[in-house]
Parts: structure tokens; C-alpha cells; sequence
């Protein structure tokens, strides 16, 4: 049961991860805002640090 939620957990994001990439690379080329580029790799950090110490925890 814990599985099959963390599994939806993990496609949820990674389909947010696909997404903001992309609005990232827009950025970068300057199609949007490149404030939004900074913005995303703000979050992607923090989504990386979470992540790394929710795993650290259980292990």
C-alpha cells in the first residue's frame, strides 16, 4: 500500500521535474522571463535536498 502511494508520489514529480526542465530551457534561450529559470532551480534544490533527507531517514 505505502508503495503504490510513494510510486504515485514519485510520477507526480517527476512529470513536475519534465515540466519546470523545460520552462527552465526556455528560459535559458530567453523565450520566458529568465527570472523563472532562477526560480526552478531554486526549487529543484530544495525538491533534492527533501528528498535526499526523507531517504536518509528511512534508511
Amino acid at each position: 500500500m505505502v508503495d503504490l502511494k510513494k510510486k504515485t508520489l514519485y510520477r507526480v514529480l517527476l512529470v513536475i521535474v519534465v515540466v519546470l526542465a523545460v520552462v527552465y530551457t526556455l528560459g535559458v534561450i530567453g523565450i520566458v522571463p529568465f527570472r523563472w529559470s532562477e526560480y526552478i532551480t531554486v526549487f529543484m534544490v530544495v525538491l533534492f535536498f527533501a528528498l535526499r533527507l526523507n531517504r536518509g531517514s528511512r534508511a
